[in-house]
């Protein structure tokens, strides 16, 4: 441990309330020193590199930002986008000491804004000059930290501000993980190291940067990220090897921190530190000292050098992937509180920490954390697991462990018998198009980390398949072929990745569910209208957009003649002329619906769902909005936007009841959904001019759709005090921002369009489906 002398350096406080340029001159000093020194790097030379303004600075390859406007600068935790951050906000500082009209210079840490993010800087400038005649350039650390959520809805407050009038002089940079979801024009990725560089980096720091060219593929991707090149010359002074992955550094690097210490012995500091990331997590960062322990236990955290204070009275973790780092071993070693798995609120909070406890652990303890999880929570232990184990691995390189076949299988079997019980009833069609239904084997093997999995019907207790051999097994008869086959390398240096594979698994399968919109609903008013009414089209051979009543005695006759007077499917009409099929007990049940008479008017006759076009065609009528006068196309949009939160209430309740928390449009009811629409006047053929739409969702004390009419696009932008009011439901929930959208509502099916796209979406943020909808943009965040 360093001397006293430069203890009282790296522990300075960090100003609270900043009030002259040189006090934040100070807070950046103070933040770069405490992360270096975190990592290893002994206090003098973290203060040398502090002083040496090109160290950490921008590269090249991203300093090219605008002078207005928003970036976000994108990088793996330990990449150093945080200190490339720092310079930049250290140069807006000397911008400001030369200019005085230059953009007032403000940090913010994501994790630890309440409330909206432009009140956060705009209190914070106001303490230096007046933000509405010189501006901000405002940097904002960590957007993930605090959640994707909670990033998003941050990142999309700052979008809005900068759009606006008042927000014209403001430059925001923002970092953050990969992940948040974006307008890739805003992003900019942080680089990586050359080997050349990391190796001139770890010889500086004492270790051998020659080393570097003789590690494995796996080894130099991760040296490639600064704080891992330090953790790395600090672990070959030591003699040692160098460890595979990121989380494996980290481990040497708190091994080695809590070796140093000599105040508590290792065991007692780990458990200290553990409580720390237990009070920081529930305190949103930053931890009163009297909640973690007593003077002497708040000294030997600090004696770490893992942790530092925050002004007189707190303390916090100099590096937050370390917050997350020790939550995970908390959970490790304590299990998942169960007030913890009570709360989405607190799940929110510990979701890297789950993920880095599913990093970290073993087989067994990895199930003791989500086991719980998956009974009352599988979405957050989906979201968690898809960001612990990498889905990709070379092959070829170890060392692996040596598992045997039957282990493999074993572990396979119960993760993927795990994730279809929590995800319930819609994992159980997994399997749909091959025919089956019911429960199945794996069988699996390994060969290095190179996996063949092979998935099969299961016979009750046997599985005639299995005595087939696996590489024969895509040549036996259809009934005895696999009903999925996987085969490459994965990550078995991370003792949970069979949760990983087989979430992937079922991920693909769930993506083609919800692609070919095959999750029926029964009970589902706005769901069947628009089916019986595909469905009535379609047999009378009827052109799309056709809006003319049907005569339901002949809709029902031309079902019941299909039904039994013909096998197969019934073809029904999708958006843009694709075509989907009805599975036969969804055609029975449309049977019976036609045939209650519940559906038609006083004459026998079946009408369209929604609004129908109000305007002859003419002159000044040339595309399908032109047909709708502007108060018909709001009472379509209200309409079909009204069924669309119906359909999508019906699908999650059905399919998908224990996600409901942590889906985000679901999480977010009750709530109202307002579109601002904006339709342009006719100007003629060549002038593609759709209506505009702006979504919203706005806290409710119930469900309600509500459609304005705007005079003019620009209405369409509003200033965020206006609108964006958090949500009160889960912080899962969707955020309310400023998405402009084409209103697709002109089409077939156009409330179940919307419906699956919205849960499509939802399902893809918790990486419960391989990919995102392939429709155009929905309109919610």
């Amino acid at each position: 441990m360093a001397g006293h002398d430069n203890t009282v350096v790296l522990y300075q406080s960090v100003p609270s309330e900043p009030v002259s340029l040189d006090d934040l001159v100070a807070a950046s000093r103070a933040r770069m020193v405490q992360r270096w020194h975190a990592a290893g790097v002994p206090v003098e030379v973290a203060a040398e590199f502090a002083d040496t303004p090109q160290v950490g600075v921008l590269s090249a390859a991203v300093t090219g930002l605008p002078e207005f406007g928003v970036v976000v600068l994108e990088g793996d935790f330990g990449a150093g986008k945080s200190l490339a951050a720092e310079r930049q906000h250290q140069q807006d500082i000397a911008a400001s000491r030369a200019d005085a009209q230059a953009p007032i210079p403000v940090h913010l840490t994501a994790q630890h804004v309440q409330g909206h993010v432009i009140d956060a800087a705009t209190l914070a400038a106001r303490r230096l000059g007046d933000p509405s005649v010189c501006g901000v350039a405002l940097v904002v650390d960590g957007l993930d930290e605090p959640g994707p959520t909670r990033g998003k809805e941050l990142l999309d407050q700052a979008l809005s501000w900068a759009a606006s009038e008042a927000g014209g002089r403001w430059r925001i940079l923002a970092t953050a993980r990969p992940g948040l979801e974006m307008d890739d024009k805003l992003r900019r990725i942080m680089p990586e190291l050359s080997e050349e560089e990391a190796a001139a980096l770890m010889d500086r720091l004492g270790g051998s940067g020659f080393a570097v060219r003789s590690q494995s593929s796996m080894v130099r991707s991760v040296l490639r990220r600064p704080l891992f090149a330090i953790i790395g010359a600090r672990i070959q002074q030591d003699h040692e090897q160098l460890p595979n992955s990121p989380v494996a550094f980290l481990d040497a690097l708190v091994t080695r921190a809590l070796r140093d210490v000599e105040s508590v012995k290792e065991e007692r500091a780990e458990r200290l530190l553990q409580r720390l990331a237990e009070v920081c997590l529930s305190a949103g960062g930053l931890a009163a000292a009297a909640d973690v322990g007593s003077p002497g236990e708040m000294q030997a955290l600090l004696d770490t050098r893992l942790v530092v204070r925050r002004g007189d009275r707190h303390l916090s973790f100099a590096l937050p992937v370390l917050e997350q780092y020790f939550a995970g071993q908390a959970l490790l070693a304590n299990g998942v509180l169960a007030e913890v798995v009570q709360s989405v609120e607190l799940l929110d909070r510990w979701r890297y920490g789950l993920a880095m406890a599913i990093a970290s652990g073993g087989w067994e303890s990895v199930r003791t954390v989500l086991d719980p999880l998956l009974r009352a929570h599988p979405g957050v232990a989906a979201w968690a697991t898809h960001e612990a184990i990498p889905r990709a691995a070379p092959e070829g390189e170890g060392p692996w462990p040596d598992l045997p076949a039957d282990v493999v299988s074993r572990r396979l079997q119960k993760t993927l018998d795990d994730w279809q019980r929590a995800l319930s009833p819609a994992a159980d069609r997994i399997f749909l198009y091959t025919g089956w239904t019911g429960p199945v084997t794996v069988d699996a093997g390994l060969e290095g980390n190179k996996l063949w999995l092979h998935v099969l019907r299961r016979d009750g207790d046997h599985t005639p398949g299995l005595a087939i051999p696996a590489t024969q097994r895509w040549a036996e008869p259809r009934g005895a072929r696999p009903l999925s086959a996987s085969f490459g390398a994965v990550a078995v240096d991370y003792a949970a990745w069979p949760w990983q594979k087989t979430l992937s698994l079922l991920a693909s399968k769930l993506q083609t569910l919800c692609v070919r919109r095959d999750f029926d609903l029964a009970g589902c008013d706005a769901y069947t209208k628009e089916r019986l009414w595909l469905a009535g089209a379609d047999l009378l051979g009827l052109a799309s957009r056709r809006f003319t009543p049907l005569q339901a005695e002949e809709v029902h006759q031309a079902l019941r003649q299909h039904l039994y007077g013909s096998p197969g499917r019934l073809p029904v009409r999708s958006t843009f002329g694709k075509r989907f099929t009805g599975q036969q007990a969804e055609l029975l049940r449309l049977d019976e619906e036609l045939g209650s008479g519940r559906w038609t008017d006083t004459h026998g006759l079946l009408h369209h769902p929604y609004a129908v076009p109000d305007r002859e065609q003419g002159p000044q009528v040339y595309w399908v909005w032109d047909t709708y006068s502007p108060e018909q196309l709001r009472l379509r949009t209200e309409q079909v936007l009204t069924a669309a939160i119906e359909v999508y209430t019906a699908l999650v309740g059905t399919w998908f009841p224990q996600l409901k928390q942590t889906l985000g449009l679901a999480s977010a009811a009750p709530a109202e959904l307002i579109a601002d629409l904006y339709t342009a006047p006719p100007r003629g053929s060549s002038s593609y001019e759709p209506p505009s739409m702006r979504l919203s969702l706005h806290p409710s004390s119930s469900s309600l759709v509500t459609v304005r009419l705007v005079p003019s696009e620009d209405a369409l932008y509003v200033s965020p005090a206006a609108h964006m009011r958090h949500l009160t439901g889960s912080p899962w929930a969707r955020p309310s921002t400023s998405v402009l959208s084409e209103p697709q509502v002109f089409d077939d099916a156009p409330a179940t369009s919307y419906a699956y796209a919205w849960l499509h979406e939802d399902l893809h943020r918790l990486h419960l489906t391989d990919g995102g909808p392939r429709t155009a943009r929905t309109g919610l965040p």
